[in-house]
């Protein structure tokens, strides 16, 4: 979760003032300054460039970051709505059991009516035909004995041995939620293996069908909002790692990798991957060797050490500048955040690329900055006579385009040219100014996320309006068609769906089978494709 934004100010040769300008994007704004040294205190050393493969085909260059697994995201990941979520407890003002309630399976280890082990819900992940269509039906069976339901807005329910069905109301918002509910559980024979999917689908059908099509245009799927990086876990350890068979994903990293990796393989995909920070070098050198032997050769993967870590609305900003002042690697906290991030690439990336050794070419070990300051990117390069550099195959950045708040006005016609010119102007300017970095540095320079960055936190309506303006069709086609003539490399976009709220409307669409028409965004996107 994040967003690029606004340019540091340039106040004469000593000093530069850089606004946080990235915020989380569920919280409202936050921004944080930071001074910077007057001057870089190493040398700056001769770039090495690194050998590069072949430019990527068309669709290889058009990437999306997909969304985390929710039940009010919009978007249904698993044809199990009730897969990777978690149990909550009504009794108990509907908070959530602790992990060490729960079975290996992930299902509760009790479950009898008492105080003790009061009956659980978990929220089903609406399916995109609950959102467009009337007559969608779930079917739900388990396996085991004892008490189960649903609770919510279901529609003519029934049900009969080990199965219950309902349909859904059709609605695009929450109004129409529904929850499968386990109010008691036999301890030698528990409830378990519960399934619950539409009619129509399959019962060997994995992913949502609704999600695979949304994502067939994309070659490159940026897994960030799966991964744990923007929580910052203190301890990231392989051994308590998410597994893909548990039906709550309940370990430190996130989402487990063989999801993310069976996802991208799905849609022919390469992905990309956000390791958290604490991630330990045993973590990293099992996690790519699971790559590695599951990813096909000749499919590039990529891979960043956690996510924007000079951004200071994440936990891991704070912790690299601690980490760096600590470790003395400069005299100004902000470099020393810098710095410490170049260092962590070289304790993390050799490790990939030793596991990748035998076909090196397909690793892609990017290092990320801030889009609106390129300093940021040249410190990455310069620390330690450019041992980061030289660890590194990419560079990549944010490139968002936004309206300050404060000119936003009440025509919406205005609002939408200066918008456009905006998209324009990132690419043309700040974007440029990467490149000619990058290419110093002999370097691809990649998009890890972008796209609009509007928030209007007093005015959601006008937000809404913008971000469904037809014209954002021509503003996204030009602004992908701007980057391509610039890198002519990878650009990922933010983000598959999701609804929009004051603090911004992150989605190419706001809901899984929205229609092409109520989607600027996406068509915009899709015209780009067409055009390659």
């Amino acid at each position: 979760m994040k967003v690029g934004a606004s340019v540091g100010a340039v106040l004469g040769m000593g000093a530069v003032i850089v606004p946080n300008n990235t915020v989380a994007k569920s919280a409202p704004s936050v921004f944080v300054t930071k001074s910077m040294p007057a001057a870089i205190a190493t040398p700056t050393p001769t770039p090495t460039p690194t050998a590069q493969p072949a430019a990527p085909s068309a669709r290889d260059k058009l990437g999306v970051n997909v969304v985390g697994i929710t039940y009010y995201g919009g978007e249904p990941i698993f044809s199990n709505q009730l897969f990777g979520l978690r149990w909550l407890v009504p009794a108990a003002g509907w908070g959530g059991i602790s992990n060490d309630r729960l079975r290996p399976d992930g299902f509760p280890k009790v479950v009898d009516g008492s105080a003790a082990a009061p009956g659980v819900v978990s929220i089903l992940n609406p399916p995109a035909e609950a959102k467009t269509t009337a007559t969608a039906v779930t079917r739900c069976t388990w396996q085991g004995t004892g008490s189960v339901g649903v609770g919510g807005y279901p529609r003519e329910q029934r049900s009969g041995d080990h199965f219950l069905e309902f349909k859904w109301v059709q609605a695009t918002n929450d109004s129409n939620r529904v929850w499968f509910q386990i109010d008691k559980s036999d301890a030698s024979d528990p409830i378990r293996a519960v399934d619950c999917r539409l009619t129509t689908e399959a019962s060997d059908t994995y992913f949502a069908p609704s999600l695979m099509s949304h994502l067939q245009p994309f070659g490159v799927l940026r897994f960030l909002d799966m991964s744990a990086a923007n929580s910052n876990p203190g301890s990231v350890t392989w051994s308590a790692r998410s597994l893909p068979g548990d039906l709550v994903q309940r370990g430190t990293d996130g989402t487990a990798i063989e999801t993310m990796v069976k996802l991208a393989n799905a849609n022919g995909s390469s992905p990309w991957f956000t390791v958290p920070w604490n991630a330990d070098a045993d973590y990293h050198r099992r996690m790519a060797q699971l790559v590695h032997d599951t990813v096909p050769a000749g499919k590039p993967v990529y891979v960043e050490i956690s996510n924007e870590v000079w951004n200071y609305s994440f936990g891991q900003a704070g912790q690299a500048e601690r980490e760096g002042t600590e470790r003395k690697l400069s005299d100004n906290r902000f470099q020393a955040n810098i710095y410490r991030y170049a260092q962590k690439i070289t304790e993390t990336m050799p490790i990939w690329a030793d596991v990748f050794k035998d076909r090196p070419k397909d690793l892609v070990r990017v290092a990320a900055t801030q889009a609106d300051n390129a300093w940021v990117g040249g410190n990455i390069f310069e620390w330690n006579n450019g041992a980061a550099a030289a660890q590194i195959d990419a560079i990549a950045i944010a490139p968002y385009f936004k309206i300050d708040t404060d000119q936003l006005t009440n025509d919406n016609n205005v609002n939408m040219i200066a918008l456009a010119a905006e998209a324009k102007r990132q690419v043309a300017f700040q974007s440029a100014a990467y490149k000619v970095l990058a290419d110093k540095w002999g370097k691809r320079l990649l998009a890890y996320e972008g796209g609009q960055h509007q928030i209007d936190t007093n005015n959601q309506a006008r937000l809404e309006t913008m971000n469904r303006d037809p014209r954002m069709e021509t503003i996204y086609k030009q602004y992908l068609t701007d980057w391509n003539a610039l890198t002519g490399d990878v650009f990922n976009l933010y983000s598959t769906t999701s609804p929009m709220s004051r603090y911004g409307a992150w989605g190419l669409r706001e809901y899984a089978g929205q229609s092409l028409s109520e989607t600027p965004k996406l068509r915009g996107v899709l015209a780009y494709a067409k055009s390659k």
